[in-house]
């Protein structure tokens, strides 16, 4: 691996990578406007960590050519994609960052469109700054969990966001992009990841969710679930849309 200097914004861009597995193209380059910076800038910077042996870059093979654009950096010359490019680092360069040895990581297409909502929705609320104390990624989350040397019972949640107009609460953040059907799961789900929240004292789960039958169907479980708990409405339980807050952030 060569050494490259990085400018501050491509040191806190490796950082975040870090900490949420990897970016796809798309987020990669609306991370690098969060430091004033275009895709262009953000594409020679994955292109130069990636020659210096720090990052990889893929496809992740969505099974169809979509409108997928062919990279003349990243594809071969007769390549046709059939994914979005990602961006992730190497496991020496992972160490570095989160200060414990990852292992080995690819993305895949099962988990890619969760993964990028989840990045989209932290720079919506939280930018570049990557202080695990304010945004705790599921990546910290699951170490955390496997430091206690003990299997894990509770949810490991998408992630925990440290409120800003109150910085004594910290929230779990949940991201639902598809609805879980059959035999209870959407409400099975939600009572695991709202007693998980209450296990670590937290002040309760932000579901961020897409589509309007999806956001329908959590609220309606989460009115069950108030039922079942003899009260109104859950007072340790928050309900957005999802793209009305990229939206509303600036990350669309």
């Amino acid at each position: 691996m060569s050494e490259i200097r990085l400018q501050p914004w491509e040191t806190r861009l490796e950082e975040l990578t870090a900490q949420q597995y990897g970016l796809s193209f798309d987020s990669l380059a609306k991370a690098a406007s969060f430091a004033g910076k275009g895709a262009r800038a953000a594409y020679r910077f994955a292109d130069r960590s990636k020659k210096a042996g720090r990052a990889y870059v893929t496809r992740v093979d969505y099974g169809s050519p979509g409108p997928w654009r062919h990279s003349s950096n990243f594809d071969e010359p007769d390549m046709v994609p059939h994914g979005p490019l990602w961006f992730f680092l190497n496991r020496e360069t992972n160490w570095g960052y989160l200060e414990f040895d990852p292992g080995e990581w690819l993305p895949k297409a099962s988990t890619a469109a969760h993964l990028t909502a989840i990045t989209e929705l932290r720079l919506a609320l939280t930018g570049l700054d990557t202080n695990p104390e304010v945004w705790t990624s599921e990546r910290l989350l699951r170490r955390r969990i496997k430091a206690t040397g003990t299997e894990p019972t509770d949810r490991i949640h998408d992630a925990w966001f440290r409120d800003f107009t109150d910085p004594d609460k910290v929230w779990a953040i949940e991201v639902e992009l598809s609805r879980k059907f059959g035999d209870g799961r959407l409400l099975r789900a939600m009572t695991t990841a709202l007693d998980t929240a209450e296990r670590h004292g937290l002040a309760g789960v932000l579901y961020f969710v897409r589509g309007a039958s999806l956001l329908r169907a959590v609220e309606d479980t989460a009115a069950r679930l108030a039922h079942k708990r003899g009260v109104e409405s859950l007072p340790n339980l928050e309900i957005h849309d999802l793209d009305t807050t990229l939206a509303r952030k600036g990350v669309i």
